[in-house]
């Protein structure tokens, strides 16, 4: 069956995206469960609420596997992958869905009142026995990033946080590599090993393995948005740790498995590499960071049937009322479901026909 009629007689309402070896290898043998060696979730505020369908999906299909699985996130997306280091996968990610969609916050939240709405979330989601989970899951290997902030992005004032994320943002126009005047990223691993990250010198990094008394803290920090949220202090030596997205947003990094391919759901067909390039269209990743990367993307008219046309955003806290944002989000998880369907109806060699290359 060529591309084009299967197209026709079966559409999907998301693209499947691939790099140069992951979309030679789907072309030649289609894709099957343990060809997918780790999970990538990107920051992304409540837009991750569309993906529901698609983690639902590999929650099934990553169940009793016996190869080792590297899960990697940051912010929202470190959240979601916490979920998937959890015996019940399923009640978590249920968990991290309602504490999510039920926040509710004061006419001007304090960065305080915040942090401990987030406080709550990861909580929720992580249950009286989550952390242990997590770190003895048998296939499981969970990683973040997180990051370290100084100088004026370390301060807990808005104005002067505030202050230093303009100068970042202008200095990333020119060179994210400005970053690392006042961000470290710092790459939070599964103590048993770090994950597939091949040498990264864009930006001052370094590696630190999770302790099991700081587990929630350190995924508490990956979410923790500048300005808005205060900080988590002294996860990964003294300092000041906020959003991971800051330095990848929606990553532009070398993650190659050695054995197997990257699984990848985002809510763009061009993810952003950083929290301040999201404005600059002419910032896209490598591809040759892509080129082990398969991304699951909804596709536009999918979206434009969501309620409001759109997928869900932070301005929906100002712009909807608390019941109609929290009926609305409801709405979109449960129309994501159409994702669960149509990937459990794919066998694996009709992959071939629906994957695409990159679309950058």
């Amino acid at each position: 069956m060529t591309a084009a009629k299967s197209l026709v007689k079966n559409p999907l309402d998301f693209h499947i995206y691939a790099g140069t070896e992951a979309l030679a290898h789907i072309q030649q043998q289609g894709l099957q469960r343990d060809d997918i060696s780790m999970l990538l979730g990107a920051s992304s505020g409540p837009k991750w609420l569309v993906l529901h369908g698609f983690d639902q999906y590999l929650l099934k299909t990553m169940q009793g596997r016996e190869q080792a699985l590297d899960l990697m996130g940051t912010s929202a997306g470190a959240w979601r992958m916490a979920c998937y280091a959890q015996q019940d996968s399923f009640a978590a990610l249920q968990r991290l869905t309602d504490a999510y969609i039920e926040q509710g916050y004061s006419e001007k939240p304090t960065g305080d009142e915040i942090l401990a709405s987030c406080r709550n979330m990861v909580n929720r989601m992580l249950g009286s026995l989550g952390s242990d989970e997590i770190l003895e899951h048998p296939t499981s290997r969970l990683h973040l990033i997180t990051t370290q902030c100084h100088g004026l992005a370390a301060k807990q004032s808005r104005f002067w946080q505030g202050l230093g994320l303009v100068i970042a943002a202008l200095g990333n126009v020119i060179s994210r590599k400005t970053l690392g005047l006042q961000f470290t990223r710092i790459v939070m691993h599964h103590p048993q090993q770090p994950p597939p990250l091949e040498s990264i010198k864009d930006l001052p990094s370094r590696y630190q393995a999770f302790e099991r008394n700081r587990l929630a803290d350190s995924i508490l920090s990956t979410g923790c948005i500048p300005v808005l949220t205060k900080g988590v202090k002294d996860i990964a030596g003294k300092g000041i740790y906020q959003d991971g997205g800051i330095t990848d947003y929606g990553f532009d990094l070398p993650l190659k498995p050695k054995q197997g391919f990257v699984m990848y759901p985002h809510f763009s067909h061009i993810p952003a590499p950083g929290w301040f390039d999201k404005s600059l269209k002419w910032r896209t990743p490598k591809h040759d960071n892509y080129s082990r990367t398969i991304l699951l993307v909804p596709k536009q008219t999918f979206v434009e049937r969501l309620p409001h046309g759109k997928i869900p955003d932070r301005n929906d806290f100002v712009n909807l009322k608390d019941e109609e944002r929290k009926a609305y989000w409801r709405k979109v998880v449960a129309e994501s479901g159409i994702f669960t369907q149509q990937l459990t109806q794919l066998q694996p060699k009709d992959w071939a026909d629906y994957v695409e290359p990159l679309p950058w």
